[in-house]
């Protein structure tokens, strides 16, 4: 009997892309590398136990057109932990892994809400002119960040698993803050459409639950703090209907309102 692989290289032995027919074997050789893993139980189990249709299954989403790049060799081989990141924080997680590992290299799945959030004190909000080195750490950043443009397709398209929502959400807030710094409202509206998508994509038990998970203790401590020291712009908010009070308050207090 033809084996799985064999039939996935008959069925793509058209394609003119060799690179193409070595990603669609990626995701086979991945889940039979890791079959027996917990890792693999977990993320089969995520799968089945969330309903909601406004997120994909990992089995869902067309890996070769995923629009982020993702180291896929390291996450084959689970070098330094990529596999363990694409299980709990999806295909947008172990791009975010593959683009800053490098730069960040105790990067791991318990630290790296933790490690982005903490780019805002620790970067975004110091003067430069007191600390010239943080420009080209900002730059790096944002050349090596998914763009704002491709993140709003992904969740307008609804190429996202719930595993992904944290992850993105302080991705986000990064950007909302960012623009509002620099005062560009055409793209910090953006950062609320695609905030205001998934808070409307989910459930209010579920944006609850992802805050108690993940930003319940360092994470939401860090805009707590920031909330308390330079306003209600910072705030991480615990429930679904905070999230959508948030949006409104930015876009009235800094788009809709403010002067041209």
């Amino acid at each position: 009997m033809q084996s799985r692989a064999n039939r996935i290289i008959a069925r793509r032995i058209r394609l003119s892309n060799p690179e193409e027919l070595n990603l669609e074997l990626n995701n086979y050789y991945i889940r039979r590398r890791f079959e027996n893993s917990e890792d693999l139980a977990l993320m089969e189990m995520e799968d089945a136990i969330n309903k909601n249709p406004n997120f994909r299954k990992e089995k869902d989403i067309n890996f070769r057109l995923y629009p982020f790049y993702i180291n896929w060799k390291k996450l084959e081989e689970n070098e330094q932990g990529y596999f363990h990141v694409f299980v709990h924080f999806g295909y947008f997680g172990a791009s975010i892994y593959s683009l800053f590992k490098e730069k960040y290299p105790t990067l791991n799945i318990k630290n790296i809400l933790f490690t982005f959030s903490n780019f805002i004190p620790d970067f975004l909000l110091k003067n430069p002119k007191q600390h010239p080195s943080i420009i080209e750490d900002i730059k790096f950043f944002f050349d090596k960040i998914p763009d704002l443009e491709s993140i709003y397709q992904i969740i307008q398209n609804k190429i996202i698993m719930f595993k992904e929502i944290s992850l993105l959400l302080i991705i986000l807030k990064i950007y909302e803050i960012y623009f509002i710094a620099n005062n560009n409202r055409m793209e910090m509206e953006k950062v609320l459409k695609s905030e205001f998508l998934l808070a409307n994509y989910l459930t209010d038990e579920e944006y609850e639950n992802i805050y108690k998970e993940h930003f319940k203790g360092r994470v939401s401590r860090i805009f707590k703090k920031l909330e308390e020291n330079k306003g209600k712009k910072y705030e991480l908010v615990e429930t679904k209907s905070e999230l959508l009070s948030h949006i409104k308050y930015i876009y009235k207090k800094y788009i809709k309102d403010k002067p041209v």
